[in-house]
């Protein structure tokens, strides 16, 4: 029997029931660790890579320092986005170096399932309608030259209605996009079935 593990810390809006539920994959989504407030997910995923969680998804709500590349600053809407960190085992990984990009495109995939048309801008973000909708920061560490493990950290714009002045002309939503919400709950589990395929080696 299938064993889901989930942990809140303060207050979300999400239901679990309904996630697992909707879960088709074995690899990753059974353990989940949600957040009502982080600096980072990246910063929480980093501090259990220590106890050898693989696999570890840790959510949140809201991140009070969101990362992109390049030192950017990634913004987090309450109820509104998906802010997503996966700790990933050296081994489980097909290509380092191809990582962001896979996983770039398991979120195009996933998007598609809502008769979107996404893209991908090398090598790491996903657009929709010319407008940034995820991106997509990996961080890998190392010790003695070798692969120690990675995060894969995901955010991604789903039910926000508006944005403010300064990303509105450079970011959008899948509601925006679609004219109606869609179930986080659900998408998630579609994105996590999706994303063994492009990025782990089993």
């Amino acid at each position: 029997m299938i064993k889901n593990e989930y942990k809140v810390f303060g207050r979300v809006d999400f239901d679990f029931e309904k996630f697992f539920s909707n879960l088709n994959t074995d690899v990753l989504g059974r353990k989940i660790l949600f957040f009502e407030s982080v600096t980072s997910t990246n910063d929480i995923a980093r501090e259990y890579a220590e106890n050898g969680e693989w696999g570890l998804c840790i959510l949140a709500e809201e991140q009070t320092k969101g990362r992109g590349t390049h030192g950017r600053s990634w913004f987090t809407y309450k109820g509104k986005s998906i802010a997503l960190s996966i700790l990933l085992h050296p081994d489980w990984i097909k290509d380092t170096s191809l990582l962001s990009i896979a996983a770039a495109k398991a979120v195009i995939r996933t998007i598609e399932k809502y008769n979107l048309n996404a893209t991908l801008k090398f090598p790491n973000d996903v657009y929709l309608n010319e407008k940034k909708v995820c991106g997509i920061l990996t961080e890998i560490f190392y010790s003695s030259e070798k692969v120690k493990y990675a995060i894969l950290g995901i955010g991604i714009n789903i039910n926000q209605e508006e944005f403010e002045d300064e990303l509105k002309d450079i970011a959008i939503s899948i509601k925006q996009v679609l004219g109606y919400e869609i179930s986080r709950e659900e998408f998630l589990a579609i994105l996590l079935e999706c994303l063994p395929l492009d990025i782990l080696t089993f």
